[in-house]
C-alpha cells in the first residue's frame, strides 16, 4: 500500500521523498503521459477611456475596443491571462477591465498571493523572460507569505507555523535576489512586484490557498527545482536551483503541516473543499532551449512528478 505524502511528512521524511522522486523520474522521459485539466478563474481591474471616448454607463464593450484602455493580457511560467472584455462604470470613462486567467500548470512559483497583478519583464531572449518571470513570481511569494503569516495569527495558529511562515519570507527575498541575478546574465529585469493585499479571510479560505499553493504548486515545485539543480545546462542556473530546492521542500512541508492543523478545526464539507483544492494540474511544454539550458522538465518528466502527489 502508498504511503500518502501526509504519512510522509508524519513520519519526517517528506522533504528526502521528494529530492528521491524527483532524482527517480530524470531517465523516465517518456513512461508518462499529460492530462487535459486547467483550472480557469476571472480577474477584473479599473481601467479609463480617453476624454474622446464616451460609453454608456453599465454597457459591455468586446476585447478589441477595451484594449486601448485596459492592460493587455500576459502569460509567465505560472498562468495566461487574456482580456475579455471591459465594462462601462459611468459615463465619464471608468471601465473595469475583465480578464479570463488560465493556470494549467504547476511550476516552482512560490505561493503566488491573491491579488498578484500581471507584469510583463524586460528581457531580450526567451530563457531572459523566463529567468526574469520566476524572479517575479519569487518575488510575489514574499508577499503570499506576509499574507499566510498575519492570517495564521489571526486563526490562532500555532507559534511554531507562524515563525515558518515568516522565515519563508526571509527565503523568498533571497529567491528573489538570486533569480534576479540570473536573469541580469540573460540581458532581463524582472518587472515590479504589484500586489492588492486582501483583507484577511476566512480559515476555510486560507486553508483552500494553502492546499493549492502549499500542498500542490510547492510540492510540485521543490521537485522540479531538484531536476533544475541536476540537469541545468547553465552551472550557475543549476547551483542556485539546488540551493532553492531545499527551501522549497521546506515550504511545501509547511504547506501540509498547515493542512493538516486547518483541518481538525473545520468541518467535514468545508474539508472535503480543500480535497478538491489538491486536485493536479497539466505541466507545460517548454521549448528545448529552455528545457536544456534551464534544466526544465520534458512534460513526461513532469506528469511522473504530478503522479507522485496526486
Amino acid at each position: 500500500m502508498a504511503i500518502s505524502i501526509r504519512e510522509r511528512r508524519a513520519q519526517g521524511a517528506l522533504q528526502r521523498w521528494l529530492r528521491r522522486t524527483a532524482l527517480a523520474s530524470i531517465p523516465m522521459i517518456g513512461l508518462c503521459g499529460c492530462g487535459d485539466s486547467c483550472e480557469i478563474t476571472h480577474q477584473s481591474q479599473d481601467g479609463q477611456t480617453d476624454g474622446g471616448v464616451v460609453w454608456a454607463a453599465g454597457s459591455q464593450h468586446p476585447a478589441a475596443d477595451c484594449g486601448p484602455y485596459c492592460r493587455p493580457g500576459y502569460h509567465d511560467p505560472c498562468f495566461d491571462t487574456v482580456l475579455t472584455g471591459c465594462l462601462a462604470k459611468n459615463a465619464t470613462g471608468a471601465l473595469t477591465c475583465q480578464y479570463e486567467m488560465t493556470r494549467c500548470v504547476p511550476q516552482p512559483c512560490g505561493r503566488l498571493p491573491a491579488g498578484l497583478l500581471a507584469a510583463a519583464p524586460v528581457a531580450p531572449s526567451v530563457a531572459g523572460a523566463e529567468l526574469a518571470s520566476r524572479a517575479h513570481l519569487e518575488g510575489a511569494a514574499v508577499f503570499a507569505f506576509d499574507a499566510l503569516e498575519r492570517e495564521l495569527i489571526a486563526h490562532g495558529a500555532p507559534p511554531l507555523l507562524v515563525e515558518r511562515a515568516r522565515k519563508a519570507q526571509r527565503d523568498e527575498r533571497r529567491h528573489h535576489r538570486a533569480m534576479s541575478a540570473l536573469a541580469a546574465r540573460y540581458g532581463a529585469r524582472p518587472a515590479p512586484v504589484a500586489v492588492e493585499t486582501p483583507p484577511v479571510r476566512t480559515l476555510v479560505e486560507m486553508a483552500v490557498e494553502n492546499a493549492a499553493e502549499g500542498c500542490v504548486r510547492e510540492t510540485y515545485g521543490a521537485m522540479e527545482a531538484v531536476v533544475q539543480g541536476e540537469t541545468a545546462g547553465d552551472r550557475a542556473i543549476g547551483k542556485v536551483m539546488r540551493a532553492i530546492a531545499a527551501d522549497e521542500a521546506d515550504h511545501a512541508d509547511l504547506g501540509w503541516a498547515i493542512d493538516v492543523w486547518a483541518r481538525t478545526r473545520l468541518s467535514r464539507a468545508e474539508r472535503a473543499r480543500l480535497d478538491d483544492a489538491c486536485g493536479t494540474m497539466t505541466p507545460q511544454s517548454y521549448s528545448p532551449e529552455l528545457t536544456a539550458l534551464l534544466g526544465l522538465p520534458p512534460p513526461e518528466v513532469a506528469a511522473c512528478l504530478m503522479n507522485a502527489i496526486a
